[in-house]
């Protein structure tokens, strides 16, 4: 008896082909796995398909409350947002759980530009204002000259 290489569902497979003409404690202990795992797997395998029979239902069941809520907010609230929003309305579901429902239908916001300021208009009919102090920086009184510094406005 040779078992092929793989995972344990392998292993699971080869007991449950081979089961009819060998004990399944013979071929447990050629496979090195415990008749306990191959049992519980049988057990285990059908409650895990009665859970994601149901976690579907409950993802259909909060898709629709998803989509209102994303529409509510002009196409623009992320999985956190719409979490806080099921929240309040009494819904409950994990925030990674929404996220999952909102990236496998599609449903995401749009990514927006970041908005660059416009610190100046040069497009404009108005003169500068006159140079007054025509590069005399020494001052003989306090407070009868002001400087400021704009090297912080980008002009590129």
């Amino acid at each position: 008896m040779q078992c092929p290489a793989g995972q344990r569902t392998n292993k699971h497979s080869f007991v449950t082909a081979h089961k009819a003409q060998y004990a399944v404690s013979t071929l447990c202990r050629h496979l090195k796995i415990s008749r306990s795992w191959f049992y519980g797997f049988l057990t285990s395998q059908d409650t895990r398909d009665q859970r994601l029979v149901i976690r579907e239902a409950r993802d259909l069941e909060l898709l629709p409350k998803i989509k209102a809520f994303f529409k509510a907010s002009g196409k623009c609230y992320g999985s956190k947002r719409i979490h806080q929003d099921l929240m309040a309305d009494g819904e409950i579901a994990s925030e990674r759980r929404v996220a999952i429902i909102m990236k496998e239908n599609k449903v995401s916001p749009l990514l927006r530009k970041r908005r660059k300021p416009k610190t100046t208009d040069s497009k404009h009919d108005m003169k500068p204002s006159p140079n007054l102090l025509e590069q005399k920086f020494n001052c003989q009184t306090p407070n009868t000259v002001w400087l400021a510094d704009i090297t912080y406005i980008d002009t590129r």
